[in-house]
């Protein structure tokens, strides 16, 4: 395994330096008789519970007490805490809403295609475009247990898009939310949330419902055109969990939200100055597990998402010259998608040192979009999965998991995605992790069967006279190739001081081949028109997906979670990137070095704060200009209070507290747009539990 010495290593004896520094220190700083911690257990590596240090990849875990000390209002904002990540805000550069874009090793751009999301289990990619909606997820933060992020590819375990990474948002069960719960934030830029939930049991049934409403003025401009954005979106959601007997457990979750996001546009296009995009979210999802016996269970499951988007406008005012008539464009840009998909996994143990995991999983997506797809007609992609994970226990100290993905799309060739590690326990607080595996990522169905145009009647005096094509956008290409990438890593993990002191690390190599992107080539000549008219606003080019791609990247990850003591935690990563690539953009498109901080502190059985402050050094999403370094530094201070049998609490929040910064486009393409940043915000965040 080679690493490129150009990563400017001595620029970065800061971070490496404070883990170093701190790891010696610590040792010093607890009595190993008085603080005694468990080492987090992962679903996410094999589906099976286990120890972090024995998973077959590296797994980053953020827990509920994380989520609540870090203060976020959203999902995108607790994953800058894992090493390698990038959180960016896309600011509607190409006319579409703005939305917050997550992306581990780069190569993304306001659709990250190359991770996968999943709830519980349930996958809630966009089937279309590829990507998540994070402000869209009818999910609320607070019925969040914990975050587990797969870092590097972990097709064997989760399918298609779990390509450069995975994360698994865990909610809790309904038997740990009785009773009733309340949570508000109000504060600077118009936040306004609020948050019912209320949990029962009857029986063998517990349940939990959760219902709310989630506001802000969005972000703000740094020069003197303004920037619209505004948010507001209702959720409501529910789960209900039943004992059937001894051996059967029946799950069932459902969900609806709504989200209408102000847009504008920062670029010189027929679009509305402004408009409102409403987003419309819904799911169910069933999951039944069968205890056969001590050695064999079965867990079958179904779920359906609905992605509703209403985006329906018209264009300013077109003046075509040669003497035609003015026209303006009525734009149908509504989205609907759908996803049916039914999974069986099978968890076998046919000895004490053996564990075997095998699933069948059938998927069928549908998608209907008038502008993008270019006809009123509903595309469907149907996919078929089958995967098989063992893991065996050669001896006391050593393990080996292989796994293996079989994977069959509409739009492209039948797949087999591999993987296979090896963990060496030096003894049961240091252990080491050698893995390969390879991932392929088919393409989307807005990438085969894209045909997004604008077409428009021509009149002089009124007359039609014929039909051109305004504007070619974008094709897709039903040729199109997976993409792949082979991974390479050997990692360490360290377990200190009762586990209050958890440290791992990652050497990475990744070679990703035939990474999918738009290369603009010259525009098709206008259709049913005369031959001697032009369209004098046409560019003339168009873009088409192509596999034009090909990139490795490497470099080193970091992970720190140290009980100091009792009161007072600290947990710290670190990440630097090399990517090198024959594509300039891919070259940038992560940032060489990031790393984060969080401390928190309980001082006593009122009193509790959390500080925070992350680094990113500058780097190129790949449909925009690019970001600066940017600091960011967070405070919460917190007080705990008791009425009756009643539990609450009272914060303050402070994010930003350092210079504005752009995570997405530092520059807009328009001289005339508003360049968006990230500002100070301040909210007070309430709760009671009674």
């Amino acid at each position: 395994m080679k690493f490129n010495a150009s990563i400017d290593y001595r620029s970065c004896n800061h971070l490496l330096g404070f883990f170093l520094l701190f790891n010696a220190t610590s040792l010093f700083a607890a009595d190993d008789d008085e603080l005694f911690f468990e080492i987090p257990l992962v679903l996410s590596a094999n589906r099976l519970e286990q120890p972090v240090s024995d998973a077959a990849i590296s797994i980053s875990v953020i827990d509920r007490e994380t989520i609540e000390m870090s203060g976020a209002r959203n999902i995108p904002e607790i994953l800058r805490l894992v090493p390698g990540i990038q959180v960016g805000y896309s600011g509607n550069e190409f006319g579409d809403e703005p939305s917050y874009v997550v992306t581990y090793h780069g190569h993304s751009e306001q659709y990250s295609k190359q991770i996968q999301v999943l709830i519980d289990g349930r996958s809630i990619y966009d089937p279309f475009f590829g990507g998540i909606n994070w402000k869209t997820i009818p999910i609320n933060i607070n019925d969040i247990e914990r975050i587990e992020v797969s870092r590097g590819p972990n097709l064997a375990t989760y399918g298609a898009n779990a390509f450069q990474a995975a994360i698994n948002i865990i909610t809790r069960t309904a038997a740990e939310d009785q009773g009733s719960f309340v949570q508000s934030n109000i504060g600077s830029n118009g936040i306004a949330d609020l948050t019912y939930r209320f949990g029962g049991q009857n029986g063998n049934l517990d349940y939990r419902i959760t219902g709310s409403s989630y506001n802000d003025d969005g972000l703000e401009s740094a020069n003197q055109f303004d920037y619209n954005d505004d948010t507001h979106s209702n959720n409501i959601d529910y789960r209900l969990d039943y004992q059937l007997n001894d051996r059967n457990t029946l799950s069932y979750q459902g969900g609806y939200g709504e989200n209408r996001q102000q847009t504008d546009r920062n670029h010189e296009a027929p679009l509305p100055t402004q408009r409102t995009v409403v987003n419309q979210r819904f799911f169910q999802f069933i999951k039944w597990e069968n205890i056969i016996d001590s050695d064999n269970t079965v867990q079958l499951q179904y779920y359906y998402n609905l992605n509703d988007k209403e985006d329906h406008y018209l264009s300013d005012e077109i003046d075509p010259g040669s003497g035609l008539d003015p026209f303006i464009l009525d734009i149908n840009a509504d989205i609907k998608s759908e996803r049916h998909n039914l999974e069986l996994t099978h968890f076998l143990y046919p000895d004490e040192d053996i564990k075997l995991i095998w699933g069948l999983v059938a998927q069928l997506d549908l998608v209907k979009s008038e502008l993008f797809l270019g006809t009123e007609e509903t595309a469907t992609h149907k996919q078929y999965r089958g995967f098989a994970t063992i893991e065996w226990n050669i001896t006391d100290s050593d393990i080996i998991n292989i796994g293996g993905l079989i994977e069959k799309h509409d739009l492209s060739d039948t797949a087999f995605s591999p993987r296979i590690s090896f963990i060496h326990a030096i003894n049961q607080q240091h252990k080491i992790r050698i893995g390969v595996s390879k991932a392929l990522r088919g393409p989307f169905i807005f990438e085969t069967m894209g045909d997004q145009s604008y077409a428009q009647e021509l009149t002089v005096g009124g007359t039609l006279i014929g039909v051109t094509m305004f504007e070619q956008v974008l094709l897709g290409n039903e040729n199109l190739k997976n993409e792949k990438i082979i991974s390479r890593e050997i990692a360490y993990y360290g377990d200190f001081l009762n586990s209050a002191l958890l440290f791992n690390t990652r050497i990475f190599y990744d070679s990703l081949s035939g990474y999918i992107d738009t290369l603009r080539v010259p525009s098709p000549p206008p259709d049913n028109v005369n031959d001697d008219l032009s369209d004098p606003t046409s560019t003339n080019t168009m873009l088409v997906f192509d596999n034009p791609i090909n990139s490795t990247t490497r470099g080193i990850e970091a992970e720190l979670d140290y009980h100091i003591d009792a009161s007072l935690r600290l947990i710290a990563s670190g990440a630097l990137i090399k990517i090198d690539s024959d594509s300039e953009a891919a070259s940038r498109s992560a940032p060489q070095q990031s790393y984060s901080l969080l401390l928190t502190k309980q001082f006593n059985e009122k009193y509790n704060s959390s500080i925070a402050y992350y680094f990113v050094e500058g780097f190129k999403w790949m449909d925009a200009r690019g970001t600066n370094d940017y600091r960011i530094l967070d405070l919460r201070l917190s007080r705990n209070f008791k009425t009756g049998n009643n539990n609450g609490s009272v914060s303050l929040v402070l994010k930003n507290l350092l210079d504005d910064y752009s995570d997405y486009n530092v520059t807009p393409r328009n001289s005339t747009a508003p360049q968006i940043i990230q500002s100070s915000v301040a909210y007070i965040d309430f709760r009671l539990s009674f």
